[in-house]
C-alpha cells in the first residue's frame, strides 16, 4: 500500500511538470510547478510520513 502511494505521487508529480511545461499562462504554470514539488516531496517521503503528534 505504501509503495502504491509513492508511485501515485511520483506519477502526479510528472503530470504536473508536463502541464507546467505546456502551459502558456505564467500563473497556471507556476501553480503546476508548486504542485509538482509537493507531489515529488510526498513521493520521496513515503513510509517516513509522520502522523501529527497529539498533545493534551
Amino acid at each position: 500500500m505504501i509503495e502504491d502511494s509513492r508511485i501515485y505521487f511520483a506519477r502526479r508529480a510528472a503530470e504536473e511538470q508536463e502541464r507546467a511545461e505546456k502551459s502558456t499562462d505564467p500563473v497556471a504554470a507556476g501553480v503546476h510547478r508548486r504542485l509538482q514539488r509537493v507531489y515529488a516531496e510526498r513521493a520521496s517521503v513515503g513510509e517516513r510520513w509522520q502522523a501529527p503528534e497529539v498533545i493534551g
